[in-house]
């Protein structure tokens, strides 16, 4: 971009729980799932323009009073992690960073969104996970009155899910709303009990590596059009998320045999959240990472057709509900988590393409009012692994954003590639 942009943290404060945690619940046990969690932070942003007769003082105070309401209910939030094994609730507090931005307006970054940007209004990860935090909110005032709010949260104690169901609570706090139902369950902790090793387990690394990450949009009207291109007699009636999973898998791996000269086999992960798929379901207010993912592959070119790849991640999809899922009820769940932690290193083995896809549609982070309306844009700050794909709602929760990260010469190839964009746009404007 031509302008140049400048992010000032201006304050930091310690937001404490409203109401003390009770002494009973004062020691937090994690699961061996959470446990196993690698020790990083999970980062999403909310944008608001000024489009309420509010000033930003009162905004702040609003967001800030409801973060202390909320935390009551979310009391491990406001804890400190000790021995991978428990947090203590003892209402340390999260941390709240008023940050200003100037020489540019929130309508510049809606116009043309941009992934480098995006991080400047998020707190660092090295820094929130050095922290001993395991809620950090950066709260971006423009000049303009408009508001970015930043929110990390340690992964050691949320997937999306958790953050989902956080993000409502605060919400509608903030508009005076939060029921029963909204309120966070904690029995992850009780059905798969913390562990103590023999020996200590290495910390899981995704490697960084040199990538760029562009965003794509695919509309409704397109999303149409690729599902029935997506369909097949295994897949009569592809989703949104198969559809547009397939097409990046296979526009990706398009790019990166070009770049090398050979054909190589593919792989794919894909996350699935796993509360509605054991029996009986647990309710999506539980919070802590219960989510795992499975793994598909294509050999040779020829499995390399949109309709193959939508069809493996189907199949993926039913085995894992079948077999992984059984593993979970059946006692079996920790051999479940070590078997995926094992597969992860075919992310790094040579010759082998592998590519890490992540959905966060269908959580409804567009329905954060905080009292100004709804955010006119969430976004999900770009990964620095290699390979990845992620998928979030469009505003209107008809169309996909997808966040992709790949090597440069792969997203050169990419910008580029005709099928893809038959049916997304790359980065157009928000408003």
């Amino acid at each position: 971009m031509a302008k140049t942009m400048k992010v000032e943290i201006v304050s930091k404060e310690i937001i404490k729980p409203s109401s003390p945690t009770p002494e009973e619940l004062r020691t937090f046990k994690l699961s061996f799932i959470d446990q196993l969690v690698p020790v990083i932070h999970t980062q999403i942003l909310l944008l608001y323009p000024n489009d309420v007769d509010e000033v930003v003082v009162d905004k702040l105070e609003r967001v800030k009073t409801s973060l202390s309401q909320t935390l009551t209910h979310f009391y491990p939030l406001a804890g400190r992690v000790k021995d991978n094994a428990i947090i203590e609730c003892n209402d340390d507090g999260a941390e709240f960073c008023e940050a200003h931005v100037q020489d540019f307006q929130l309508s510049d970054i809606l116009k043309q969104p941009d992934a480098d940007l995006v991080h400047h209004f998020v707190p660092n990860n090295d820094v929130a996970v050095s922290s001993g935090f395991l809620l950090i909110v950066q709260a971006n005032l423009f000049e303009c009155g408009g508001l970015a709010i930043g929110v990390s949260v340690s992964h050691k104690i949320a997937d999306a899910s958790t953050i989902s169901c956080f993000i409502k609570a605060w919400s509608s706090t903030a508009l005076g709303c939060m029921t029963q139902a909204m309120a966070p369950k904690y029995i992850l902790g009780s059905l798969y009990p913390s562990m103590e090793f023999p020996v200590v387990l290495p910390p899981i690394q995704l490697k960084k590596s040199n990538c760029i990450t562009k965003r794509y949009v695919f509309d409704s009207s397109n999303l149409t059009k690729l599902k029935a291109k997506a369909g097949s007699k295994i897949v009569e009636q592809a989703t949104r998320v198969e559809s547009v999973l397939g097409l990046l898998w296979k526009c990706g791996a398009e790019a990166r045999r070009r770049n090398v000269g050979v054909i190589r086999p593919s792989m794919a992960s894909q996350t699935v959240n796993i509360r509605k798929r054991v029996v009986p379901p647990l309710p999506e207010t539980t919070v802590g990472n219960f989510a795992s993912y499975f793994k598909v592959e294509a050999l040779d070119e020829e499995e390399m057709e949109l309709q193959g790849l939508v069809g493996k991640l189907r199949k993926g999809l039913e085995g894992f509900s079948k077999d992984k899922v059984e593993m979970l009820v059946g006692g079996n769940a920790f051999m479940m988590m070590c078997e995926g932690l094992k597969e992860f290193e075919l992310m790094y083995k040579e010759g082998i393409d592998f590519y890490l896809c992540s959905s966060w549609c269908g959580f409804g982070f567009y329905e954060a009012d905080f009292g100004w309306g709804k955010p006119k844009w969430v976004s999900i700050p770009s990964s620095e692994v290699n390979n990845t794909f992620i998928l979030m709602d469009t505003s209107d929760d008809k169309g996909i954003e997808a966040w992709v990260t790949l090597c440069e010469e792969d997203m050169a190839l990419l910008e580029t590639n005709p099928e893809l964009l038959q049916f997304a746009s790359l980065n157009p404007t928000i408003i």
